[in-house]
């Protein structure tokens, strides 16, 4: 099942970085990377739903990655939208706000609007979620946009997901 696509490991993957993921096609998340206050919906890794969905670095080869999960174990997955009062309020706030649906908030995949960007998506999959590969993630690394196109050009429609929550409004 198609997840999305790596947007972010500082938005687009240093060459050791996708040469890690493409090694095993798995995921990783360093938890020394993890913060309290620094990310807007939590800590682990984010996704976009398009290929090639986020911006290039210019000067530099950007690495795109796809990421898939068996279905029967995402379906199985929490998930949950956080709307914006709870953007960049830190993890201990958004912890508390995935609580109130009884889900855990270490194990439940989280998806908002990217603040700023109107209606675009994103998706983060929390880091214990990744490293334990609780949802059995497949991931692949390619050197540039056309070659993860060439590869997987499906986008995808997480709305259609059974999600917790409200999504809330889009910020411009």
């Amino acid at each position: 099942m198609l997840l999305g696509y790596i947007s972010r490991l500082s938005f687009v993957l240093a060459l050791g970085e996708a040469q890690k993921i493409n090694d095993k096609n798995t995921p990783f998340r360093d938890p020394a990377y993890d913060s309290q206050y620094g990310s807007q919906i939590g800590n682990g890794v984010y996704l976009v739903a398009k290929p090639g969905g986020w911006r290039e670095t210019r000067g530099r080869t950007n690495y795109h990655c796809v990421f898939k999960a068996d279905e029967d174990k995402f379906d199985d997955a929490a998930k949950a939208w956080v709307p914006s009062p709870y953007w960049g309020q830190g993890e201990a706030s958004i912890a508390q706000y995935i609580r109130n649906f009884d889900e855990e908030p270490d194990e439940t995949v989280r998806i908002s609007y990217i603040d700023g960007y109107g209606e675009v998506l994103q998706m983060l999959i929390p880091t214990k979620m990744v490293n334990a590969d609780t949802l059995d993630i497949f991931a692949k690394c390619f050197p540039s946009k056309a070659d993860l196109i060439e590869y997987e050009a499906a986008t995808v429609d997480w709305t259609d997901w059974n999600l917790y929550g409200e999504p809330g409004e889009p910020t411009w």
